[in-house]
């Protein structure tokens, strides 16, 4: 039997605590509307205003489809540890469905990275809260919840902007969902009208390029006539990364390179000192890691050699 839980902050799977743990920080940070994201009572009552129609239920996976606003370049993108997360301890958060009329009787609100996550285990069923929302207040919800985990990239939210007004949503409404200021979204949505949905999903999400790079890459396209689906053939999707696939494609794009495939280059990694130092070589990236029980000088000690060696050929550039 369904169950009224959204007034008490304290019942189970609405405790606060998160499927997956942070990993790493995103790249991309921006102010959340509302702190603490889907486990707060406060995200919970402003993404359903009300109180009478709201249910905590299992429901099956099945009687569930997805929203026509894709947040998401991709949902899949690092799902292995949430996967493993709840294979070892379980669903901690429900997600927020809201009632349609079709074939289907859900439509998927907030959780989709959880959706996902279930339907890789081929469990049947999910923890949800069922709302009954309009359409606007699904797209406000999903909104108020993408801000919270701060974790959309700025392409993402070009393209979620471009189906808000596909969608018939006003540019008011348009701002709340991406927590953005109207004028920036007519800037969001020509960025994506520009690239393309093809190209974009071929790129991918990309967080930490922002609009001053996807701009590079229209004015680029742009000036040499380069068609979105020409541009799409030169993405490279043996580079995993999708930063490093942006950045591929742009060097390709520029005067003078050959318009073929950037090729990968595989990470080059090394240790030292039994495993306590270790750097990572990408094509635009060195990082070095420590472990805790190493000494903070060997740290200090690079860093001095890296702004000396720096420096030299900075000397060596101006003569």
């Amino acid at each position: 039997m369904a169950r009224s839980v959204f007034g008490n902050p304290t019942e189970p799977g609405n405790e606060g605590t998160q499927d997956q743990p942070a990993q790493k920080p995103a790249l991309v940070r921006r102010k959340p509307i509302i702190k603490g994201g889907a486990a707060s009572s406060k995200y919970i009552n402003a993404a359903t205003q009300g109180g009478a129609d709201r249910t905590y239920q299992e429901i099956s996976i099945d009687q569930i489809r997805e929203s026509p606003i894709r947040d998401r370049i991709n949902v899949e993108e690092d799902l292995d540890s949430l996967v493993e997360s709840i294979r070892a301890n379980g669903q901690q958060i429900p997600i927020l469905v809201r009632v349609v009329q079709g074939d289907k009787p859900y439509e998927i609100v907030v959780g989709r990275r959880r959706l996902a996550a279930h339907r890789r285990l081929g469990q049947p069923r999910i923890k949800a809260f069922v709302a009954k929302l309009d359409d606007r207040e699904a797209f406000i919800a999903q909104g108020i919840e993408n801000s919270a985990r701060l974790e959309t990239s700025y392409i993402e939210r070009a393209r979620a902007a471009a189906q808000g007004v596909d969608a018939g949503y006003d540019q008011k409404d348009i701002a709340e969902f991406l927590n953005i200021s109207r004028t920036l979204i007519s800037f969001m949505i020509k960025s994506y009208q520009a690239v393309g949905e093809d190209l974009v999903l071929a790129i991918g999400p990309a967080r930490g390029v922002g609009r001053r790079k996807w701009d590079a890459l229209i004015t680029t396209m742009a000036r040499h006539g380069i068609l979105p689906a020409a541009a799409k053939a030169l993405v490279n999707q043996e580079i995993e990364d999708s930063v490093e696939r942006f950045e591929a494609l742009l060097f390709a794009l520029q005067p003078g390179v050959a318009k073929t495939k950037v090729h990968a280059t595989k990470p080059n990694h090394r240790s030292f000192l039994g495993g306590g130092v270790s750097t990572v070589r990408k094509p635009q990236q060195l990082v070095v890691n420590t472990r805790k029980n190493m000494p903070p000088e060997i740290l200090d000690k690079i860093d001095a050699k890296i702004v000396e060696f720096l420096a030299e050929f900075e000397a060596e550039q101006e003569k």
